[in-house]
C-alpha cells in the first residue's frame, strides 16, 4: 500500500535535526572512520577490477538519456559531487539534470514533490530516520547484492541499510568525531590520555586545578552538546532499544544509560568542567576558546579543524589537538563516532532507471570516486578509498579511534531524536531548573509526539 506522504510533512520538519554532529561548514559534514583497507579493502578493491571496467564501458552512449537529481542546493555544489556527475556525463553521453532544492526547506520540498508523484530519477538524502517517509522499499532500488556493498566502510554500511536492505550508495564527506584535546596543555601539566571515565573525569579535575576549562561546549546553540555520542554504543550493544523504541513499546526512561548520560551532564556542570558560562555558550567562539588555551577540549569532528578553525589567529595551530574518546556517561572505554552521510539513490519505478543505475555503480567504481575525493579533507567511506587526506588527528591516534568508532546510531536510526530539543532539555537539567526524570521525559515527549505524527492512516 502507497505511504501516505501528506500526513507526514509537519513531522518531517519537527525531526529537521542535525545530522549527526550537523551538516554543513558549520556543523558536522559527516563522518566515518578512516581505517586502512588493510587485506579486506585490498580484496574489496580487487573484486571490482573488472566491475571498473564494466561501469566505465556499459554507459550508454549517446542516447541521449537525462536523469532527474533531486539534492538539498548546497549538497549538490560540493565539488566532489559535480566531479562525479561530470564524469559520467562525458563518459556515457548522457546528462543529470540538477534540481537543487531551497536548503533551508530541502526535505520538506523533496516530500511535497513526492507526495504529488514528482518522484525524480535521482535522490539525494542523508540516511536517517526521515527517509522512512519516501517509502524506499517501493520507491528505491534496493542494492543489497550489489558487488560495491563490500567496499563500504563498516562504520558507514549501516546507514545505507533500510529495514536490512541497502537502499543506496554512500558518496559523500566523512569525518572522525570525538573528543579533541590541546596536547600542549597535556604535556605541560603531565596530563596522560585518559582510557576510561573514571580518568577522563580525574583529567577534567587536573585541569580544573591549574585554571583551565576542561570542555567548551557551545550549550546555548543546544545541538553541540551531542548527545548521541552517549547513546551510540548503548544502541550498537542493544539495537532492540532502537526497534522498541520505533515501535512504541519503549521509552528512553526505560533505558539505564539515557540516565547515566543525564546524569553525566549534570555533574559535568555542577563540577565546572564546562566552566561558568556554559549556558551562554556558542559555537561561533570554538576557535577563540581552543585557541586562546582557555579550554582544554572540545567534543567535535575532525574536519572541523580544516574547514572552520582559525589556526593562524591564536595561540595554538589545528596541529596542536589531539583527538580521544568521548566520556559522557554511559561507555567507559569511552567512544568514537562515524557521522551521517548522504545516499545516492535510484528510482526503481522510473522510465530511467537502467541509466540511473548505471550512474550509481560509476560512483562506486575505486578509480572514479577516487577522482572525485582526490584531495579532499575526509576520513574514507570506502574501504578502497586512497586520495583522500586524513586529518593529523587521526593519523596520529588510529589505533584507538579505528578501535572505538561506532556507526552513528541515536540520529539516523531513532525516530523523533531530535538533536536540538535534547540538548535544550539537557540545558534545563543541568542548570537545575528540572530533574533528570523530568529531563528525560521532555526529550521522550518530543520524541514520541514526532512518531506519532509519522503514524499512517
Amino acid at each position: 500500500m502507497k505511504r501516505k506522504l501528506a500526513l507526514v510533512l509537519t513531522g518531517a520538519m519537527m525531526v529537521s535535526t542535525l545530522f549527526g554532529c550537523g551538516g554543513g561548514s558549520s556543523q558536522k559534514e559527516a563522518g566515518s572512520s578512516g581505517t586502512e583497507a588493510g587485506s579486506s579493502g585490498a580484496e574489496a578493491a580487487g573484486s571490482q577490477e573488472s566491475q571498473d571496467s564494466e561501469a566505465k564501458e556499459s554507459a550508454p552512449s549517446g542516447d541521449g538519456v537525462t536523469l532527474t537529481l533531486y539534492c538539498n542546493a548546497d549538497d549538490l555544489a560540493k565539488p566532489y559531487m559535480q566531479k562525479i556527475i561530470s564524469m559520467w556525463e562525458e563518459s556515457s553521453g548522457n546528462k543529470i539534470d540538477q534540481q537543487g532544492l531551497d536548503t533551508d526547506n530541502a526535505e520538506t520540498i523533496a516530500l511535497t514533490k513526492f507526495t504529488t508523484g514528482d518522484i525524480p530519477d535521482l535522490y539525494v538524502h542523508f540516511g536517517n530516520s526521515n527517509l522512512k517517509n519516501f517509502n524506499p522499499e517501493e520507491n528505491f532500488v534496493d542494492w543489497t547484492d550489489a558487488e560495491w556493498v563490500a567496499d563500504i566502510q563498516d562504520s558507514v554500511l549501516p546507514q545505507a541499510t533500510y529495514n536490512d536492505r541497502i537502499i543506496g550508495l554512500p558518496f559523500w564527506e566523512a569525518s572522525n568525531s570525538g573528543c579533541f584535546y590541546n596536547k600542549k596543555i597535556f604535556e605541560e601539566l603531565e596530563i596522560s590520555q585518559p582510557t576510561t571515565q573514571a580518568e577522563f573525569d580525574a583529567v577534567c579535575d587536573k585541569l580544573l586545578e591549574n585554571g583551565i576549562q576542561p570542555i567548551y561546549m557551545a550549550a546555548a546553540d543546544a545541538w553541540p552538546m551531542l548527545y548521541q555520542f552517549a547513546l551510540d554504543p548503548v544502541l550498537e550493544a542493544h539495537p532492540e532499544y532502537i526497534e522498541k523504541l520505533n515501535a512504541d513499546e519503549m521509552n528512553y526512561a526505560d533505558i539505564p544509560e539515557f540516565k547515566s548520560m543525564c546524569e553525566w551532564f549534570r555533574s559535568a556542570a555542577e563540577k565546572g568542567y564546562l566552566g561558568p558560562n556554559y549556558a551562554s555558550d556558542t559555537w561561533d567562539y570554538c576557535s577563540e576558546v581552543l585557541g586562546t588555551g582557555e579550554a582544554a577540549m572540545m567534543f567535535c569532528w575532525d574536519t572541523w579543524f580544516d574547514t572552520d578553525y582559525d589556526s593562524e589567529s591564536y595561540d595554538y595551530t589545528g596541529e596542536d589537538f589531539g583527538i580521544m574518546p568521548v566520556f559522557m556517561g554511559t561507555c567507559d572505554e569511552g567512544t568514537y563516532e562515524g557521522g551521517n552521510v548522504n545516499l545516492m539513490m535510484a528510482n526503481k519505478n522510473g522510465p530511467n532507471v537502467e541509466a540511473a543505475m548505471d550512474f550509481i555503480n560509476f560512483m562506486s567504481v575505486p578509480d572514479n570516486y577516487n577522482v572525485a575525493f582526490e584531495g579532499v579533507s575526509t576520513a574514507a567511506v570506502f574501504k578502497g578509498q586512497t586520495t583522500n587526506v586524513n586529518s593529523t588527528q587521526y593519523e596520529e591516534n588510529k589505533e584507538s579511534v579505528d578501535k572505538l568508532i561506532r556507526a552513528s546510531s541515536a540520529q539516523p536510526k531513532i525516530v523523533g531524536y531530535n538533536q536540538n530539543e535534547g540538548g535544550k532539555a539537557l540545558l534545563q537539567l543541568m542548570s537545575g531548573s528540572i530533574s533528570v526524570d523530568e529531563c528525560i521525559k521532555l526529550i521522550d515527549d518530543d520524541r514520541i509526539a514526532t512518531l506519532k505524527s509519522f503514524a499512517q492512516e
